[in-house]
């Protein structure tokens, strides 16, 4: 693929700009269909983001399911679709770049498993296969069990990004074809680990600090963290397409309200993070 610089815009807020809307209101809202993907950590999002959009007289009409980040890359591509959701880009993606906020990728475990912390090398020896017992890095006496999603998934592919950059996951892992899948996991087996976006987290698994390298503090998922950039497995969440929404477009405005506060609302419902 051709490597090319990515476009990363902040929109306009069009609906707070001196021009008058584009849709004319009406007493029963018009429904706008548009077309977009969204990968399986941002789908939930972009649901939220189509039910509570506030543009008088418009209500929209998202047909869309979750999809990989390949997947939505090649209906891109090929026409399919204009835009997409996702927390997962690549960096040499010819694509233009909306942020709309921040998601983390969360490191979980089973309850019974007492480990205090994860430093990036300590998870690169569990995901290969390099440590076969918790109390190999002090935790308990348990075997452990690798828990990866599939080829593709945004999570996957951003832990091998951030983490194992050209190490292999190794091939005993427990494959898990969607977060809830890794959830039920790892909450069921006593020595499994995972890796979930922030979403996903509920009470069945325990969370477990991360530390980019060693001696550097372990640092909790929060909110605060998360957005400050101090908890290391930040994953940023973006509109892109292969160029940008038309002016006076609904897409245009869409995408502006959902960097505006009452967006930014909805992303901070959904990624709440851990209590600080």
């Amino acid at each position: 693929m051709k490597r090319a610089k990515r476009t990363i815009v902040i929109l306009g807020l069009a609906l707070a700009s001196c021009r008058g809307p584009i849709y004319t209101p009406t007493a029963t809202p018009q429904v706008m269909s548009v077309r977009i993907m969204a990968t399986t950590t941002t789908y939930p999002l972009l649901q939220d983001f189509a039910v509570d959009f506030e543009q008088p007289g418009v209500r929209l009409a998202v047909s869309s399911q979750p999809a990989t980040w390949e997947a939505i890359y090649n209906q891109m591509l090929s026409g399919t679709t204009p835009y997409a959701l996702t927390s997962y880009v690549p960096n040499d993606a010819p694509l233009w770049v909306a942020p709309i906020g921040y998601d983390a990728l969360v490191l979980v475990v089973n309850p019974a498993n007492t480990v205090s912390g994860f430093t990036f090398e300590d998870l690169r020896n569990v995901f290969q296969g390099r440590v076969a017992n918790w109390s190999d890095l002090g935790g308990p006496d348990l075997p452990v069990t690798v828990v990866s999603r599939e080829e593709g998934a945004d999570t996957r592919l951003t832990f091998g990004d951030q983490v194992m950059g050209a190490r292999r996951t190794t091939l005993a892992a427990r494959l898990a074809l969607s977060g809830s899948d890794v959830m039920n996991i790892v909450a069921s087996t006593p020595g499994a680990i995972g890796y979930v976006g922030l979403e996903q987290i509920d009470s069945r698994v325990r969370v477990v600090p991360v530390a980019a390298e060693q001696g550097a503090p372990f640092v909790m998922p929060t909110r605060a963290a998360i957005d400050s950039g101090d908890y290391p497995l930040r994953m940023s969440i973006q509109i892109v397409g292969l160029g940008p929404p038309p002016e006076n477009s609904l897409y245009r405005d869409w995408f502006a309200w959902m960097q505006s506060d009452v967006g930014q609302s909805l992303l901070r419902a959904r990624f709440g993070g851990q209590e600080d």
